[in-house]
């Protein structure tokens, strides 16, 4: 932890933060659907309700990056997310019901609009150069609670019943906010963010042209392995331990694919090229993922799964902000991450209304079109050379392997 410890130690608490933060956000989502079919909710209600998650971030997003920006400090938002991710899951167990479950999902996109607060105040503690490599450290957290939060939900919930993952994100986030007040900040004392400065950053081509790539990679992810997959797991007969597993076989490979970009891939192939190939992986994991016969087969393609997330999102993240001037990165990155929540709330309620109208197996295999011409799209689109003046891996662009949710 010493390498997290920064200023007054507060690195390191809010690195704990992050990974108990997340822990709330996710240990449950694989509980959703299920729950909602048994409760007699068809496709295009599920589809809703994971595209609350996605509407709520896409709206708040800026309005509460320019809000901590004029306050000059990020602390309160970081706490106010941990608050709103405790409230969501300790909602839906509340409210058990469908209506709870849209409600208090939207909650838990609120939540995730905090996300560039713990990202911005994480770097603050420590000297600018180093902000995009501790950045990356900080998305070990975030993945690192998720995956905590599955293992233990593994063992809990075929013990105690699928509500009691609910009450365990909400102990995460609970601790993730009492933990949180004993985080220390230095206002910056900035201004803010106009409206205008937003209008310039927006017009950089490729930061529009990763925005946009973003948004298809987002409405592929949170249709399949983010969303209705764990419908093709309970059509199989998976229980509640197995559906955990489909997250944890999701997960390790997504790290281990980050690791190689920030290590290696990113430095010796164009972020157009990877971006690219994740979608060719994201074509075959949506056609590959209805024909499975059993578990066996959907757990080994949904580490596919795993690696059309990183060399996608993940990628575009990293890269977004290549011909963006540092002062107004932080701007670019709001920016980007707002768009690309269209994705995340138009993909599952298409998935949705698709399954409806022709069946899971159709819908899987629309995506994998879907994902084919994202390939395409992303190879033309992405093909803007760098100004003269920048070179391409300038000091300070932001790695490869964020996750942003």
């Amino acid at each position: 932890m010493r390498r997290y410890e920064g200023k007054n130690g507060s690195a390191g608490l809010l690195f704990a933060v992050t990974s108990l933060f997340w822990c709330a956000q996710y240990s449950y989502t694989q509980f959703i659907n299920p729950e909602l079919a048994r409760m007699g909710r068809n496709a295009a209600f599920m589809g809703l309700v994971s595209g609350a998650y996605g509407l709520t971030q896409t709206l708040l997003r800026i309005p509460a990056g320019m809000a901590a920006d004029r306050l000059g400090r990020q602390k309160p938002f970081v706490l106010l997310g941990c608050l709103l991710t405790a409230l969501s899951s300790g909602g839906m167990l509340l409210f058990y019901r469908p209506g709870g479950f849209l409600f208090f999902r939207g909650l838990a996109g609120a939540a995730s609009a905090a996300w560039v607060s713990f990202t911005i105040l994480f770097s603050a503690y420590f000297p600018h150069q180093e902000a995009p490599r501790r950045i990356s450290q900080l998305n070990l957290a975030n993945m690192g609670g998720r995956l905590g939060g599955f293992l233990v939900v593994l063992f809990l919930a075929p013990a105690l019943g699928v509500p009691s993952a609910f009450a365990f994100s909400l102990t995460a986030g609970v601790f993730a906010l009492l933990f949180g007040f004993f985080i220390r900040e230095t206002p910056t004392g900035r201004q803010g963010i106009s409206l205008r400065e937003l209008a310039e950053v927006s017009r950089d081509r490729y930061l529009r042209a990763s925005a946009i790539v973003a948004v298809l990679a987002q409405t592929i992810a949170f249709s399949t392995y983010a969303g209705f997959t764990v419908n093709v797991a309970k059509a199989l007969g998976a229980g509640d331990a197995m559906l955990s597993w489909l997250n944890i076989a999701l997960l390790l490979p997504t790290l281990l694919v980050n690791w190689l970009l920030t290590t290696y891939l990113i430095h010796k192939y164009s972020a157009r090229a990877l971006v690219a190939l994740g979608f060719v992986a994201g074509c075959l994991y949506c056609l590959l993922v209805p024909l499975a016969q059993n578990m066996g087969q959907l757990l080994a393609i949904q580490t596919l799964g795993g690696c059309c997330s990183s060399l996608t999102f993940a990628a575009l993240l990293g890269q977004c902000v290549r011909d963006v001037r540092r002062e107004r990165r932080a701007v670019a990155m709001g920016f980007f991450q707002a768009v690309y929540g269209i994705g995340m709330t138009l993909g599952p309620v298409l998935m949705g209304l698709i399954t409806d109208w022709a069946g899971l197996k159709i819908a899987f295999f629309c995506v994998s079109g879907f994902a084919g011409v994202s390939a395409v799209l992303a190879w033309r689109m992405m093909d803007v050379p760098p100004p003269k003046s920048n070179q391409r891996a300038e000091p300070g662009s932001l790695p490869a392997g964020q996750t942003g949710e």
